[in-house]
């Protein structure tokens, strides 16, 4: 029964990457980790996407068995940590976005330039369980790396196209790391400096274009589109003068606040066009934000079509061992303040991908 309910989701799934994989070079999404506030660490990203993907926040707790669904010698493991994940389409195959109850925080943005690892004959897990498996194993950074070595992202195809992403980690203490395979090869840029990612070009050469710009030396001003090399000196400035928020008394801002207001100021608006290419395209816009409290464990989302602004504080949850999965529709406007209550069980078309079959 699992095995069919299986392939109906991955059927579902597939035809609906198979309408926008086309529109993949209109590029989306931005991932800022503002470590250095000396308050709290916290993550914030933008989903910019050209379909509502309907969002359902997922918890699933410790202790179940999963296995990561690649055809020849899949991964398997028994969740060692409990987590709050963003799936799509309902019944999706896959979660781009994540935080687990060590702190741990996981985000997928597309990188068009990725060309994933030829198969080896390391345990392989389906590109849509990846950050689950992460999330589901690691405390750190560094311990999600090394299952990273371990074990090989098995991409996922639609129409014969595989998406291209890459990767952001980080945890509560404040260490960061991002994941790009280009040429095949499993590059990774780890360091507590590693804060921001948003898509094209790959991140080696984002971070060699800031010194052109005022915020880092250079002599040309912020660059004010939505073009990706744009969001990511823009986020890389606003991250570097965050923490003058505190310094004002007339306001009194916290962290949280912002945070928010940075990466808002990197959405991509509706019929917005970027002009990095060949020809201007309708950039995606931005559908949903994001922000993860890695220090408190706490969850924020705020959704631009239900026009909500809710927030989940994981310490009422529950994600003891043989915990229910429960589940909650993000894009329902009516969700606002703390809404842990909210959450029910059973869920509403649980994604048989991320369990075991």
């Amino acid at each position: 029964m699992k095995r069919l309910a299986f392939v109906g989701l991955l059927s579902v799934a597939t035809i609906i990457l198979a309408a926008f994989f086309p529109l993949f070079n209109a590029e989306a999404c931005t991932r800022m980790f503002w470590n250095t506030n000396g308050q709290v660490m916290l993550v914030a990203r933008n989903m910019d996407l050209d379909v509502d993907d309907q969002p359902i926040i997922y918890v699933f707790p410790k202790g179940i068995s999963r296995d990561g669904g690649a055809d020849v010698n899949p991964a398997t493991w028994i969740s060692q940590y409990g987590s709050v994940v963003v799936t799509h389409w309902g019944a999706s195959t896959g979660s781009f976005e994540g935080i687990n109850t060590a702190g741990l925080g996981f985000h997928a943005l597309y990188l068009g330039p990725t060309q994933y690892e030829n198969r080896d004959s390391r345990p392989g897990v389906l590109q849509g369980r990846y950050g689950e498996y992460l999330l589901d194993n690691a405390a750190t950074v560094s311990d999600a790396l090394q299952l990273m070595y371990q074990t090989q992202l098995v991409p996922q195809l639609a129409s014969g196209k595989v998406m291209p992403q890459h990767f952001a980690l980080e945890d509560a203490s404040g260490d960061s790391a991002v994941i790009e395979f280009i040429g095949g090869q499993m590059n990774v840029y780890h360091g507590t400096g590693y804060t921001v990612l948003t898509n094209d070009p790959p991140f080696d050469q984002q971070i060699s274009n800031l010194p052109r710009y005022q915020y880092f030396g250079g002599g040309l001003p912020l660059p004010g589109d939505i073009d990706p090399t744009s969001r990511f000196v823009r986020a890389s400035a606003f991250l570097s003068t965050l923490k003058a928020a505190f310094s004002n008394p007339a306001i009194k801002t916290d962290a949280i606040s912002a945070l928010f207001t940075a990466i808002r100021s990197l959405m991509q608006p509706f019929g917005a066009v970027f002009f990095s290419g060949d020809t201007p395209v309708t950039g995606w816009p931005t559908l949903w934000t994001a922000l993860s409290d890695l220090t408190n464990k706490a969850f924020y989302f705020t959704h631009n079509l239900a026009r909500n602004n809710f927030w989940i504080d994981m310490r009422k949850l529950d994600f003891q061992e043989g915990a229910p999965i429960q589940s909650l529709k993000a894009d329902r406007p009516d969700l606002a303040g703390e809404v842990s209550s909210l959450f029910t069980s059973p869920s509403p078309a649980i994604p048989s991908l991320l369990l075991s079959d």
